[in-house]
């Protein structure tokens, strides 16, 4: 059996102030596998990407652990955490545009995944692994400036550069949140396509179905659903994932009825089930004990047979 592209076991992320932004989390993602995490704002998807790139800010403090491709990243030095980025692990940002600088051409930014690691670009590799991702006339529109690609353009731009190295792993944090819903489809279709196996960051639970393989809900910095993705979000088991798929809007429907109450706080402490105090079906156990993970779901009131 081939070795898992990346595996976290027990991980916690904690920030200056006593904020415990992830809780003891495991999961593996497997070569050839897109993964996504789904869960509202807040609820620890973005710390957990940045722990697996080596990028939480210097006062956080991170544990447990996280390996890629059998190196060990938490406790990692920097040296090798430098080198895992962008060779083992891919990185596709947010928002596209602010990822570039507007005084330097669009291949000057490709060629940066090789120029990062003291390596210089292949002649024509850059123009090649452009075209790869739908870009026409890559050789001439590299000489670009920033401004005159779309947004849709940038993001394949920035797709070319995270996969350059041939990584294991890629990981996108939330790579169409600035994009419009085509474009949105189109791009995560050339992601999906270009990456050996992705970590996806994502709110958009139509995307998730569509383009992961598997899905992670996380709700007050713990994972409390995770398995089929098209399984998961048509027959949620878990309240809270029952609760995020209700939340979509659905033409002729209506404004669905916001969740009662609010996420916990990451400086709270939670000594049971984080989503206790908003669940519809409640036990006694639920606040002081921990539920753990069975079958794909981490509840008290899912009953095992």
């Amino acid at each position: 059996m081939s070795e898992a592209a990346l595996t976290i076991s027990g991980l916690d992320v904690r920030y200056p102030g006593g904020g415990r932004a992830v809780r003891g989390v495991d999961l593996s993602v497997a070569p050839g596998e897109s993964f996504a995490l789904a869960g509202e704002s807040g609820c620890g998807k973005t710390s957990l990407a940045r722990a697996v790139l080596g990028l939480l800010p210097p006062d956080a403090r991170c544990a447990g652990s996280i390996r890629v491709g059998g190196v060990e990243l938490v406790g990692a030095p920097k040296r090798t955490l430098r080198a895992v980025r962008g060779i083992e692990v891919g990185y596709v940002p947010q928002d596209p545009v602010t990822a570039f600088d507007p005084l330097r051409r669009v291949g000057h930014h490709v060629a940066q995944a090789w120029r990062a690691h003291r390596r210089t670009p292949p002649p024509g590799a850059v123009a090649r692994l452009v075209a790869e991702m739908g870009i026409p006339d890559a050789a001439v529109r590299l000489r670009d400036w920033p401004h005159q690609w779309s947004g849709g353009m940038l993001q394949r731009a920035t797709i070319a550069a995270a996969v350059a190295h041939r990584p294991r792993l890629v990981v996108a944090d939330e790579p169409t949140s600035a994009l419009d819903a085509d474009l949105a489809g189109s791009v995560l279709t050339t992601l999906r396509a270009a990456s050996p196996s992705l970590l996806l960051i994502s709110h958009d639970l139509a995307l998730i179905a569509e383009h992961a393989d598997r899905v992670g809900v996380l709700y007050g910095g713990r994972l409390v659903e995770v398995g089929d993705a098209a399984g998961v979000l048509a027959a949620p088991r878990h309240p809270y994932t029952a609760a995020l798929v209700a939340s979509v809007p659905r033409p002729g429907a209506g404004l669905p009825e916001p969740l009662p109450g609010r996420p916990p706080a990451p400086t709270e402490t939670i000594p049971g089930c984080p989503f206790a105090a908003r669940c519809p079906v409640v036990r006694e156990r639920c606040a002081d004990e921990v539920p753990p993970m069975r079958d794909g779901v981490a509840c008290w009131a899912v009953s095992h047979g």
